[in-house]
Parts: structure tokens; C-alpha cells; sequence
């Protein structure tokens, strides 16, 4: 008897890890492999116009020749001032919407037209939503300028002016960032128990109360969730800023993702750019791990 109940569970493992194989094969094959792969170039001098012959071990010249560039310093401030404008801007604006479509009073075939609306952005790969803002803030057939012309007002340079240029990306980031975000925080409001809520507002709280002593202790945890998602996209983003102004006016709308691109395939240093992604990809775990290790001990477990 215990020798078949053995050889059941032997198959059953041995089943998962069939299922399991294929899915941990391409994760090898095309996530694995790559970082250790370019992990291993970051300490080379590699430059794709140069022949194979001359990629040599250069130690750590790549990560000196990188922290030492003032593109580099200027892109990853600029992408720290992005994270943080970015990720509080979409998760307020996301729970103003969520607590907003929540509302009993948003419901039925209205509600969900209303829902679909602030929906369909997310639907848009960044690229393409770039373009769209684009044509809204070309400096001369675009929605907004054109307009400004029509009224005889001055018109605003968005993409030759630090601020406009950087008040696009970010118009943008929040237009595209903010469903996602809401959807979360939507569904998390379900869960919210009815019983508290009554009881809060038969103990005369006031809605403020009743959010920052009930609704938000209670979702915390989606919060942190979002918070976490969002810190990790805003860190990495390139293709808004590639497809809106090109890193410009003079470079101001530089992120780190974009000095990564520009470094590896505008001036084909392949090594250079590998250690500046080995900087960026240490970044987002460090910062991923110190606010989830400080919100750990911040956000209730018992509820």
C-alpha cells in the first residue's frame, strides 16, 4: 500500500515537472541567459563597429566610464524626478476614480460605459500613445497650438522647452498609467466588508474618516501592490520619451532606459550600455525591495 502510494506521488512530480519544463526553458533560454550573457559584456570593451578580435576584459572601465558621464548622471536624476512625479500623480489620480466609479451612484449601463472609457487607454501600447500626444502637442498643425493660434494666443514650444517637454511626458504617463492603476483599486474596493463601513458612518465619521480609518487599512495592500508596479515602469520607461521628444530639448527628457538605448545603439557601445542596464537593473531592485521592506512593517496584516 505504501508502495503505490509512493509511486502515485513519484508521477505526480514527475508530471509538474514535465508541465513545469517548457515554461522554465524559454525563461532560461530568453531572460536567464541574455543577463548572464550581458552581465558578461558589461566587463568588456565592446563596441559593435570595432571587430570581434578587439573585445577584451577591461575589469570595471565600463561601470567608471558610465558613473562619470554627465549623461548618465543627468538621466538618472531626471528618472528619479519622473518616478516619483509619475507613481504618486497615477495612484492618486487612479483612487479619485476608483472611489469616484465606486460610488453607487455610477452604476448600471452608465457606469460601465463610464468604466470602459477610463479603460481603453491601457488597451494602447505606449508608442502608439505617444503619437497620438503627439499630434496634440506639435508646435504647429498640433491640437493644442493650433488652437492657441485661433484665438491669437502665443503658442507653446513643447518640445523645445525643458518644462513642456517634460509637463508632455508626464501628461502622457498619467493618461496612459492611471487605468491600470484604477482597475486595481476598483477591485479592491469590493472587498472593503459592508459591516465596517456602516459602522463607521452610524458612529457619525465623515467620508475622509471613514477612508483614511477603514477603506484604506483595508486595501492597503493593493496599494502597495500598485505602488510596487509602478515604481518598477516608471524606472524602466523609454518609449514615451523616445517617441514624444527623442530625449530632448538638449537632453532634459533623458531617462536612464533611453541613455541605455542611445548608448549601445547610437553609439555602439555595446559594454558601456550593458553596465549602465546593470545600474539600472540594480536600482529597481534596490528600491523595490526597500519600499516593500519599509511598507511591510507599515501596512496591518490583520484585516
Amino acid at each position: 500500500m505504501r508502495k503505490t502510494k509512493t509511486s502515485i506521488n513519484q508521477k505526480r512530480k514527475l508530471i509538474s515537472i514535465l508541465f513545469i519544463l517548457p515554461t522554465f526553458l524559454l525563461l532560461f533560454l530568453f531572460i536567464i541567459v541574455p543577463i548572464l550573457y550581458g552581465f558578461k559584456i558589461s566587463f568588456q570593451n565592446y563596441n559593435i563597429a570595432m571587430p570581434a578580435s578587439t573585445r577584451t576584459f577591461c575589469g570595471l572601465a565600463n561601470y567608471k566610464s558610465v558613473l562619470s558621464n554627465p549623461d548618465f548622471r543627468h538621466s538618472f536624476s531626471w528618472t528619479l524626478e519622473f518616478v516619483v512625479i509619475a507613481v504618486t500623480g497615477t495612484v492618486f489620480l487612479a483612487m479619485l476614480l476608483a472611489l469616484a466609479l465606486n460610488s453607487p451612484k455610477v452604476k448600471g449601463f452608465i457606469g460601465r460605459l463610464v468604466k470602459t472609457a477610463f479603460i481603453l487607454p491601457m488597451m494602447l501600447c505606449p508608442l502608439i500613445v505617444a503619437n497620438i500626444w503627439y499630434i496634440i502637442f506639435a508646435p504647429n498643425y498640433g491640437l493644442i497650438n493650433s488652437t492657441l493660434s485661433r484665438i491669437q494666443m502665443s503658442t507653446i514650444s513643447f518640445f523645445g522647452d525643458t518644462f513642456w517637454a517634460r509637463f508632455a511626458i508626464l501628461s502622457v504617463e498619467f493618461w496612459w498609467g492611471t487605468p491600470y492603476v484604477m482597475i486595481i483599486l476598483l477591485a479592491a474596493l469590493t472587498t472593503v466588508p459592508a459591516e465596517l463601513l456602516e459602522s463607521a458612518a452610524l458612529e457619525g465619521a465623515n467620508k475622509l474618516q471613514v477612508f483614511f480609518h477603514v477603506t484604506l487599512p483595508c486595501i492597503s495592500n493593493f496599494v502597495v501592490l500598485v505602488v510596487s508596479i509602478r515604481l518598477m515602469d516608471a524606472l524602466r520607461m523609454f518609449d514615451i520619451s523616445y517617441a514624444l521628444t527623442e530625449g530632448g530639448p538638449a537632453k532634459s527628457t533623458q531617462t536612464l532606459a533611453y541613455f541605455i538605448y542611445e548608448t549601445g545603439f547610437k553609439y555602439l557601445k555595446v559594454g558601456e550600455a550593458s553596465a549602465a542596464a546593470f545600474l539600472l537593473f540594480s536600482m529597481i531592485i534596490i528600491i523595490t525591495f526597500l519600499f516593500l521592506k519599509i511598507t511591510d512593517k507599515l501596512v496591518p496584516t490583520d484585516l
